[in-house]
């Protein structure tokens, strides 16, 4: 059903209305009747029109001819139709603002200057009163239409610019450890390349002369023992400086973890730490990571919850881990295959794990001995 199709058929009806008038009248009808089916095939005409060229100028024509063939053939015989011919010629040339006002002007003119008798103004109230409401229907109908439209382009375009950002997030993880590579081959190369490329030549000169200049050749591999040293030093130095701090990489990893939750699945995740962090063994970090992970599923597969936090949080004997969403709880759970692989997972690192459900969420707390 669109605009076409309803002026369509308030068309037909008022047609029908009128020739139904007619026959209660007890008049000669022949000529009205032949009149009815060229308005038919006029409108049937616009609607062909309307489906496969829609010239508006067109339709505007139509409408006028119909108006005139009213006035010709008597407005007393074909007042509904003549309503309905005006309203579609004014929704045509008007936009929607004028288009209520300039219409009660006519329909009020109209009933004044020729007035209906009671059944026709009845009848072509009803009519009206109903082509109106379908109009104002399909224009909120069209609205809907448009802003679905509307929100899946805008669905698909920020799809691919999520997408084009994934990329572009593994292309700057790529350029940036290829850079960190150049940079530690570099200072390889540059501070301890030399060294023992110095030494090698010290050596060498050491055996051509260890025959014939012995004590040379000793200070010589001298030297190069020292050189080779200082490199060792050099290279413990430079790798301890690169190095990155263990509880960094925990904190990277799982931070990792969440934020690609929140962008996958549009729903809140954050991390909170207090404490020394450098005091977690490698064996717990892996628990709170896999924790996590186990955490998020149970999320998407057994809750409503919008909100995820994780917290850590370290003292001087006891590490506490709290795992922490805001859905929904029922009165009673039991432990499944994932919440069983939390409590394994902890026991096996030494932890203690907990779980708590109550009015604001479910929870699972670890804990942990420094």
């Amino acid at each position: 059903m669109d605009k076409p199709f309803l002026y369509f058929l308030a068309k037909i009806v008022a047609v029908i209305s009128s020739i139904t008038l007619l026959f209660s009248a007890k008049v000669d009808i022949t000529a009205t009747v032949i009149s009815a089916l060229s308005f038919a095939c006029v409108f049937v005409l616009e609607i062909l029109l309307s489906r496969f060229v829609f010239k508006v100028k067109v339709l505007r024509i139509t409408n006028i001819l119909s108006i005139t063939a009213c006035f010709i053939l008597g407005i007393d015989q074909l007042y509904p139709l003549l309503i309905v011919l005006l309203i579609h010629l004014l929704d045509l040339t008007l936009d929607t603002k004028m288009f209520y006002y300039i219409l009660i002007v006519i329909l009020l003119l109209t009933y004044f200057i020729f007035p209906p008798t009671t059944i026709t103004f009845v009848i072509t109230f009803i009519l009206v009163a109903m082509l109106l409401f379908s109009r104002w229907i399909i224009g909120k109908l069209v609205a809907v239409t448009e802003n679905q439209e509307h929100q899946k382009e805008l669905v698909a375009e920020l799809g691919k610019k999520l997408t084009d950002m994934r990329g572009l997030t593994k292309t700057l993880k790529y350029n940036a450890s290829v850079e960190e590579r150049n940079r530690i081959a570099a200072r390889i190369h540059d501070q301890v390349g030399h060294g023992i490329s110095g030494s090698i030549i010290m050596l060498e000169a050491a055996l051509l002369i260890m025959k014939d200049n012995p004590p040379k050749a000793s200070e010589s591999v001298q030297k190069a023992v020292t050189n080779l040293r200082d490199g060792v030093d050099e290279i413990r130095m430079a790798l301890r400086d690169e190095r990155v701090e263990r509880y960094l990489i925990g904190l990277n990893e799982i931070n990792a973890i969440l934020e690609e939750f929140k962008v996958s699945y549009n729903k809140g995740a954050k991390m909170t730490t207090s404490g020394n962090l450098d005091t977690i063994n490698i064996e717990i970090w892996a628990c709170i990571h896999d924790n996590t992970q186990e955490c998020l599923t149970n999320l998407l597969k057994h809750s409503n919850a919008t909100d995820f936090n994780l917290s850590i949080d370290v003292f001087k004997k006891l590490i506490k881990v709290e795992y922490k969403d805001n859905g929904s709880c029922v009165d009673s759970f039991e432990k499944g295959l994932g919440l069983e692989a939390i409590e394994e997972r902890t026991v096996h690192a030494k932890g203690k794990c907990f779980f708590n459900k109550g009015e604001h969420g479910f929870s699972i707390t670890n804990i942990f001995t420094c």
